[in-house]
């Protein structure tokens, strides 16, 4: 398999046409904006504790509302330290070297199972990723894509079944629950348990796609290389990005410093199988399998990788309603996700 380094001038790319020398220079000095003002505010903080020690001593001050005094005083610190360390891991930003952008080239490529779970969304939308998933740039005969419904539509399982009958690689599945579903993730599951029963049975490589993820024809080659350039690479996640993006994006809808830099982990990846099998298949105890499944890989010896490239658009919530609903379940999934982390021992001494 011949897999090959590509540049902008080359190929094209929204995010790193956006990203020049200098700001590639400059990147590499980011932590300073996060870890100065934590210092200051240290400093602040220390004016604080003087504070409330001199209003202890002369008495100014006492009884619940010193106690109450020092316990925000407390939370407070808390939040500094914490802020200091990530700013301290985001130094290493300082050494590290920029990913290159990898394509495999020709009709010699591993097999890959595309599966998109979907669960009552607008059956257009549906549509319109099935379609973009079966025009990507790769052989026809090493890919199938497995739509995995969960709403079990009868509309989008004639649509599907009857696109299926020109197209060979596309396949239509929806799992009977019985007790806990598991929710995305049992979704996932079952779809690769389909997986196996397929002729040929199941591929190299699986790759998901959320229901309203459209890619671009480069999206598996670029995500491909780098699974084959390194054999414990056990995830490849490119950048989120959206097409329904107001102009100019007056609110910052599509939060590009979260999408782009925070919260990589998404639901787009193209995984290893052995990585997966090695976790037992996706947690079906977390809302945020994505992450949960990619920690819990590295945990296991995996690696990671995010591919700083505009490889597929999805759909961001249109309603000020929505944004606060999707984060609302991704904050109380993230307290979720801490308290299973320090339950499971993979996450803890390895």
């Amino acid at each position: 398999m011949i897999v090959t380094e590509v540049s902008n001038d080359e190929e094209y790319d929204q995010i790193q046409s956006n990203f020049g020398p200098v700001r590639r220079f400059l990147t590499r000095f980011v932590f300073l904006t996060a870890i100065i003002p934590c210092f200051i505010y240290l400093w602040v903080s220390k004016i604080q504790g003087d504070t409330l020690l001199a209003f202890a001593r002369d008495g100014s001050l006492g009884g619940i509302k010193l106690y109450l005094a020092w316990f925000a005083f407390a939370i407070e610190g808390l939040w500094s330290v914490d802020a200091i360390v990530a700013s301290l891991v985001k130094a290493a930003s300082l050494f590290a070297r920029y990913r290159p952008r990898l394509r495999l080239l020709g009709d010699n490529a591993p097999c890959v199972d595309i599966i998109i779970p979907v669960c009552n969304e607008k059956l257009d939308i549906i549509q319109d990723t099935v379609r973009a998933t079966l025009n990507i740039d790769y052989p026809a005969h090493r890919f199938r894509v497995i739509v995995s419904d969960d709403g079990r539509n009868q509309k989008l399982e004639a649509w599907v079944l009857q696109l299926a009958a020109d197209t060979p690689n596309l396949y239509y599945t929806a799992r009977v629950k019985y007790g806990p579903a598991g929710y995305k993730a049992g979704n996932l599951n079952h779809a690769i348990a389909v997986s196996d029963t397929l002729p040929g049975g199941r591929a190299e490589l699986v790759a998901g796609l959320d229901a309203d993820m459209i890619p671009e024809r480069r999206w598996l080659r670029a995500c491909v290389a780098h699974l084959i350039r390194d054999p414990k690479m056990g995830v490849v996640c490119p950048a989120q990005l959206f097409y329904n993006v107001p102009d100019n994006d007056p609110l910052n809808q599509q939060s590009s410093i979260n999408w782009l830099c925070m919260d990589i982990i998404r639901d787009h990846a193209g995984l290893g199988w052995q990585a997966v099998d090695d976790i037992g298949g996706f947690p079906t105890d977390c809302l945020v399998e994505d992450i949960y499944s990619s920690m819990l890989q590295m945990a296991e010896g995996w690696s990671s990788a995010y591919l700083a490239e505009s490889l597929q658009y999805g759909l961001i919530p249109e309603t000020y309603a929505a944004h606060v609903k999707q984060f609302a379940r991704w904050s109380s999934t993230s307290v979720e996700l801490r308290c299973l982390s320090t339950s499971r021992d993979t996450c803890l001494g390895k």
